[in-house]
């Protein structure tokens, strides 16, 4: 009994002996606090409805064209982004339950774009008290701080009939903004969807569409004929392609469609009767600049836009180490030039390079397009799959491009009747010419098919 009571004694001093440790150990505890607090504050976030004018109030309406809707009153309205941050938008249209009439019948049309019925609106699938649908109209980006601005007409569809139900019906509606914040600055189709540019690039590559490759990686038309006909200035002109950072000579870089004529010019014509290979100077610019330009149609002529257009050269360009369509775009945009002889030209018409030619062709069943690119142009006219699958080619024409020679003060290059890109002397006359230029970053393509005979169709 004695022993049991001397280990529980133990056992009670080394518990004390515990506690008195553990006492000790805290009497030398240190505490800091941070002098200021933690603090966490969310962005702004406030996207903004601004009405500019009163409710469409259409009654006694009757089906009228597209073209008479432009005059209806519209409604008007602002989306204004009071923060920091880039702004996402939605515009949508909610169809209340009150409606009776069908939504095949009525079209819209936002800031005179091409009107749509609004049975073709994407519906959200959303679902909302008093609201039979919710339709997406438009996807908008703006800037920190930034507003836009929009006018909505609303019509009957001139195709409704006398036998369609559409007699005493009623539509009921309203605007809808659904906004949300991201972080990055959106892309240019993102900011642009609707211009010109930004429709062929939404096409992506195709058997007629190509990126370069370069360091632009612009999207070029390829192929024999591929369907990148265009209206303009009554006329017939082809789209070469999409290019990226096209100098407005502002300093402002911007992507836009370049294009250049179908039909020649002239199918001779000295580049400059002096025979000097300066661009800034050439007869030819100054006459496509000035008696041409000038007899370009005023709606086509609002559609041309300043560029930079770049005037690099060389003078070794004969085989596969230094003549392929990948070397001519970098000689293009480089400084080598004859002495005294400008690097670029900001203006509004020039001509093709040979790089344009180049990475045009679509190759054929026996030599590809990637053979074709990594064949110096030189050579292209012994591969008839290179020449003859290439729209820019025409066949028993010398034609002249925007580039010269960068060691002979006289040469220039051109695409030769045979497929190949040599040089020759500026003031030959017998020479032909196509006039290119960049469209204004805003052209939108508003109707056609690119086809030869129903041409896309241009509007701003």
């Amino acid at each position: 009994m004695l022993e049991k009571r001397k280990v529980i004694l133990g056992l009670v001093i080394l518990m004390i002996g515990v506690i008195i440790i553990g006492v000790s150990y805290a009497l030398w505890k240190l505490v800091l606090t941070q002098t200021d607090s933690n603090t966490l504050l969310s962005d702004c976030f406030n996207v903004t409805l601004r009405e500019d004018t009163e409710r469409i109030n259409l009654e006694k309406s009757y089906p009228i064209t597209d073209e008479e809707s432009k005059s209806l009153t519209p409604y008007i309205f602002t989306v204004t982004n009071e923060c920091t941050s880039y702004a996402k938008y939605d515009i949508r249209i909610e169809i209340e339950d009150t409606t009776t009439l069908g939504l095949e019948y009525v079209k819209i049309s936002l800031n005179n774009e091409t009107p749509v019925l609004l049975s073709e609106l994407v519906d959200t699938q959303e679902e909302k008290e008093g609201v039979s649908k919710i339709l997406y109209i438009k996807t908008g980006y703006l800037d920190a701080e930034d507003e836009a601005s929009y006018e909505l007409r609303m019509w009957i569809d001139e195709a409704v009939s006398m036998e369609d139900p559409v007699a005493n019906k009623t539509i009921q509606s309203k605007i809808n903004i659904e906004a949300s914040y991201i972080n990055e600055a959106p892309s240019y189709c993102e900011m642009n969807p609707e211009t010109g540019a930004c429709t062929i690039l939404a096409k992506g590559e195709t058997d007629e569409l190509k990126f370069d490759n370069t360091e632009d990686n612009n999207l070029r038309y390829i192929g024999a004929n591929p369907n990148n006909y265009v209206s303009f200035n009554n006329e017939l002109w082809r789209i070469i392609g999409v290019f990226n950072n096209i100098d407005d000579g502002t300093g402002t870089k911007e992507t836009r469609l370049k294009i250049i004529r179908n039909e020649l010019y002239s199918e001779g014509i000295a580049w400059d009767t002096d025979n000097v290979n300066d661009w800034s100077t050439a007869s030819l610019q100054e006459e496509l600049n000035g008696t041409y330009l000038e007899s370009i149609t005023s709606p086509s002529k609002e559609m041309i836009e300043d560029a930079v257009w770049k005037l690099g050269g060389t003078a070794s360009y004969t085989n596969n180490s230094n003549g392929l369509a990948s070397h001519w775009y970098t000689y293009e945009r480089r400084t080598e030039v004859y002495e005294g002889r400008p690097t670029e030209w900001t203006g509004k018409i020039g001509l093709m390079y040979p790089s344009d030619y180049g990475y045009a062709t679509s190759g054929g069943s026996t030599t590809n397009r990637e053979t074709c690119l990594n064949t110096a142009l030189w050579d292209w006219n012994s591969s008839s799959d290179c020449k003859n699958n290439d729209w820019l080619y025409k066949s028993g024409t010398y034609q002249w491009t925007l580039t010269s020679n960068a060691s002979i003060s006289y040469y220039v290059f051109g695409v030769s009747s045979i497929g190949s890109v040599p040089n020759g002397a500026a003031r030959n006359s017998y020479n032909a010419a196509s006039p290119a230029l960049y469209l204004n970053s805003n052209v939108k393509i508003s109707g056609g098919e690119g086809t030869e005979s129903s041409p896309y169709q241009l509007s701003l």
